[in-house]
């Protein structure tokens, strides 16, 4: 194999997913690809969680003699706090009528999580652009968080947009002059999206 096939195969390697046990996760941050009877998935590893999720099925002509891969995902953070969110809510509030940006940080070390508020740059009650938060050594940003001030939360194709690519959960509370402020929460990963939810303990779950 040429060097630089080579190079791919051990990034992204390729595993089939066995049979008569569970599948062992990826030892270690990145991404590969398991194969099973029921279709192509790909694996995330990263330091606060692990994502199984299908890329492709197989036609039922297709009889692969793996085992069928479970799709997946696991947090390694016990959970995200709700004062984080009050938090932000309040900064949210505080930066009427214009919108507002920040990240829910989490320390592999102590398991803690902490709010940063992003520094603002440009803000108007649709836009807000901002500079990065500073993550100390062990520090993960799981979720970006922004406001939509006065209007409904949803993702708009600037979120899309700025989320393409990224692994990591995104969060908009938006009607936040409003006793009933709406949300959105999802998780992005690499060219995907998935539906997330917080329950009422900060346990995030995702749908994959």
């Amino acid at each position: 194999m040429n060097d630089f096939d080579k190079a791919i195969a051990e990034a992204f390697p390729l595993v089939a997913a066995p049979k008569k046990e569970p599948l062992d996760a990826r030892v270690g941050s990145g991404i590969r690809y398991v194969v099973g009877s029921n279709g192509l998935a790909r694996e995330v590893m990263l330091p606060f969680m692990r994502v199984v999720h299908m890329v492709s099925g197989f036609g039922p002509k297709v009889n692969l003699p793996y085992g069928a891969v479970e799709p997946v995902a696991e947090m390694w953070f016990e959970g995200i706090p709700r004062e984080l969110i009050r938090e932000f809510k309040q900064a949210a509030v505080d930066a009427l009528p214009n919108e507002v940006a920040g990240a829910f940080i989490w320390d592999e070390c102590s398991n803690d999580f902490r709010f940063a508020k992003r520094e603002t740059l440009v803000a108007n009650g649709g836009y807000v652009s901002y500079r990065e938060v500073k993550l100390e050594k062990g520090e993960h940003l799981v979720v970006d968080v922004h406001s939509h001030a006065s209007h409904p939360a949803f993702f708009s194709s600037t979120d899309d947009k700025d989320d393409n690519g990224s692994m990591k959960f995104s969060l908009v509370l938006g009607n936040v002059d409003t006793p009933s402020v709406s949300s959105a929460f999802r998780l992005n990963l690499a060219g995907y999206t998935f539906p997330a939810s917080i329950d009422a303990d900060g346990n995030v779950e995702v749908k994959l």
